[in-house]
C-alpha cells in the first residue's frame, strides 16, 4: 500500500499557481475577417544557466514581458541571416514531417 498523500489536480494547480502563477493560455480563435491567427508551437531547447536567469528577472521585473514573444523575435532576427530558412522543404520531408508531427497539426 502506496504512503503517499493525493492530491486531486485543482488542488495541486491551486498551489502551483501560488508558488508560480502562470497566465492561462489564450484560446486559439477563428479568424472572422479571413486572416490566418498565429498558433503557437511549443518546443524545447537548452540556454545557459546565465541566460536563464535574465529570462526569470526579466519575468519578474518587466510587465507584461511573455518569454515566448521574445523568443519568437529573436528568433526570427537570426533566421534572416539564413536564406535556407526560406527555402521550402522537399515534398516527401514536408508530407512526411506534416503526417508525423503533432505540432504540424492544425
Amino acid at each position: 500500500m502506496s504512503t503517499k498523500p493525493t492530491f486531486g489536480k485543482k488542488v495541486l494547480s491551486s498551489i502551483n499557481e501560488r508558488i508560480e502563477p502562470v497566465p492561462a493560455p489564450a484560446p486559439e480563435s477563428v479568424s472572422t475577417d479571413g486572416e490566418e491567427q498565429t498558433v503557437w508551437v511549443s518546443f524545447t531547447t537548452a540556454v545557459t544557466r546565465e541566460t536563464y536567469l535574465k529570462l526569470k528577472q526579466a519575468e519578474y521585473w518587466v510587465p507584461g514581458f511573455l518569454m515566448k514573444e521574445l523568443t519568437e523575435a529573436a528568433l526570427i532576427k537570426e533566421l534572416a541571416a539564413y536564406p535556407e530558412a526560406d527555402k521550402p522543404l522537399p515534398d516527401a520531408l514536408l508530407q512526411k514531417l506534416l503526417r508525423t508531427s503533432k505540432k504540424m497539426r492544425g
